[in-house]
This record gives C-alpha cells, sequence and structure tokens, in this order.
C-alpha cells in the first residue's frame, strides 16, 4: 500500500491561518500605543534638555525660559541680570528673548505625538532655568488625552520619567 507524503492543502491553510492570527495580535500588541510611546520620547528627551539648559544658563550666566504651548517648545536665553519671579517671566511680553539657533539642542521642537499636547507644571511657572545649581520645574505632566507621562526632578537635579 502506497503511503501519502506531505500535507494536504486543508493542513496547510489552516497552519497559515494560525501563524496569520498570531502575527497580527503580536503586530497589534506592539504597534497599538505608538503615540504613548512618542510621548514618553519627548518626555525623556525634555528631561535631557532640561539638564542641559541648566548648564547653558550656568554657562552664559543668564536664565534660560522654556516656552511650551500645545504643537511644541522652545528654549530662550534671557537677557543677562533679567530680575523677574518665576510666574511672571512666562506671562512678560516685553522681555526679549534670544532663540537658540536650528543647530542647538535647544532649538525649537514640536511634540512627536499627533494629537495636542496640554503641559501642567509644578510648581506653576517654574519655567525659568538660572544660574543656580538647581532651577527649574519641579515636574511637568505631558498629556496627550489618552496618555499622560510625568517627568520629575530629582533632588540631584537630573530628570526621570514616570507613567
Amino acid at each position: 500500500m502506497a503511503r501519502q507524503q506531505g500535507f494536504s492543502l486543508i493542513e496547510v491553510l489552516v497552519a497559515l491561518l494560525i501563524i496569520g492570527i498570531a502575527t497580527t495580535t503580536v503586530s497589534v500588541a506592539a504597534f497599538s500605543h505608538g503615540d504613548a510611546r512618542k510621548l514618553q520620547q519627548d518626555a525623556r528627551r525634555l528631561g535631557q534638555l532640561f539638564a542641559v539648559a541648566q548648564a547653558q544658563a550656568r554657562k552664559a550666566d543668564s536664565s534660560i525660559i522654556w516656552f511650551y504651548d500645545t504643537q511644541g517648545y522652545r528654549f530662550a536665553q534671557a537677557p543677562p541680570k533679567l530680575l523677574l519671579p518665576t510666574g511672571l517671566t512666562q506671562q512678560s511680553g516685553t522681555v526679549q528673548t534670544l532663540d537658540f539657533s536650528n543647530s542647538s539642542p535647544l532649538r525649537p521642537r514640536s511634540w512627536t505625538p499627533d494629537n495636542a499636547i496640554q503641559v501642567r507644571i509644578e510648581p506653576p511657572g517654574a519655567n525659568v532655568f538660572n544660574t543656580e545649581w538647581i532651577s527649574g520645574p519641579l515636574a511637568i505632566e505631558l498629556d496627550d488625552g489618552t496618555t499622560t507621562v510625568r517627568v520629575e526632578r530629582l533632588g540631584n537635579g537630573q530628570y526621570q520619567v514616570k507613567q
């Protein structure tokens, strides 16, 4: 009696169906949180840029101000010896600031998620990095409507991203 070798067409189709379902499940799980991943990436970059802004403020002996809105953010250097309270610095439209060039790490940037980003700073108005060793915000929350990421300043002046 002749013995059959190989697989039948039905067996091959069932195997391909199982592989397709498994691949789809893995890819949906891996890529469904794209905006959340982008927001975390922005938060990590922001923490690094805050350290750069603090170092630049000490080096230039003038404050660096972080401006932000729902579309992006930028850093600007305040004139030397600007003596405004932190809460008034962002609200004051009369302060002449110098934006950083596009080759600088502190250049203007857009948020990478597609949604508009809401920013909350603790304490409110703490968007200034001055010549002190540790200055700037204690915590920042970035919210894109579905995900919130928190960037906190540690005791040593470094920033840590938390979910």
